[in-house]
C-alpha cells in the first residue's frame, strides 16, 4: 500500500447516520432526522464554496447513542458533540467547524 500525497488539508465534520433495528429498542442517530443534517450540511458546504477544504461524511454508529439528535465530530482536532438534527444547528455546526480551522 502507497499512502496518496493530500494536495491540501481536508477538515471533516463526521455525522453519524446509523440506523438500528427498531426492535432493540435502542436509540439511533439515523431515526432521529441525521440523513437530512447530512444533505443539509453537504449543500451548505458546497454553495459557500467550502468543498474540498471541508468534508461532511455519514458514518455508522459511533458509538454515543443518544435520545434525540445525532452525534457529530470533527475531525482532525477529534472532537464530539451531541447535536439536533435541524438546519439551525447545521449552521452552528459549520459555524464552529470552519471558526475552529481559522487560525490555520
Amino acid at each position: 500500500m502507497k499512502p496518496v500525497k493530500k494536495p491540501y488539508e481536508i477538515r471533516q465534520l463526521l455525522v453519524c447516520a446509523n440506523l438500528r433495528d427498531p426492535v432493540t429498542g435502542k436509540a439511533s442517530c439515523g431515526q432521529n432526522g441525521a440523513q437530512a443534517l447530512v444533505d443539509q450540511l453537504k449543500k451548505t458546504v458546497k454553495e459557500r464554496g467550502l468543498k474540498g477544504r471541508y468534508v461532511v461524511t455519514k458514518t455508522g454508529c459511533l458509538d454515543i447513542c443518544p435520545d434525540k439528535g445525532c452525534i457529530v465530530g470533527f475531525q482532525p482536532e477529534g472532537e464530539f458533540f451531541h447535536s439536533e438534527c435541524t438546519p439551525e444547528a447545521g449552521e452552528v455546526l459549520l459555524a464552529r467547524l470552519v471558526a475552529s480551522g481559522a487560525s490555520e
